[in-house]
């Protein structure tokens, strides 16, 4: 297993961890921004099947999330369902932390819905524990969360 930055030209493979024909806006919007430059997508790979994928971005339209040269965001974190509760999800998490550490990249922020207790206590263990804002979306209520680094 090891984990790897995405290729461009490879974003189409990640249709195999989450359902880009049903979210067709969503996937637009990161593959316009992994040819910009404004995503940076990790990925787990296992003998060529793709387990996870998480990214970081560096401009978003809601300011708290990002600042120009010191805040990112942590984007999309999806681990293939069969491979859940095996540790990948962490080991991205910790792999994003890393690359952001060495881009010097001073804080990191995450949104998480309040009912996913599976990622908070993920988040929270690898330390995003200040909390922005709580909010609520057409989704539902959220937290955004920051860690130092």
């Amino acid at each position: 297993m090891q984990i790897k930055t995405l290729a461009v030209e490879d974003f189409p493979r990640c249709a195999g961890l989450w359902n880009m024909k049903k979210q067709r806006a969503l996937a637009g919007l990161f593959y316009s921004e992994l040819q910009s430059g404004n995503r940076v997508t990790y990925v787990c790979e296992n003998e060529g099947e793709l387990l996870g994928e998480i990214s970081l971005v560096f401009k978003m339209e809601e300011s708290d999330y990002t600042i120009a040269g010191k805040r990112a965001y942590v984007s999309h974190l999806v681990v293939k369902k069969e491979h859940r509760r095996q540790g990948i999800g962490r080991a991205l998490v910790e792999h994003v932390i890393e690359q952001a550490q060495q881009m010097e990249i001073k804080e990191l922020t995450i949104g998480v819905d309040l009912d996913n207790f599976a990622a908070l206590r993920l988040y929270t263990k690898a330390g995003f524990d200040r909390v922005l804002a709580v909010c609520e979306d057409k989704d539902g209520r959220y937290v955004k969360l920051m860690k130092g680094l």
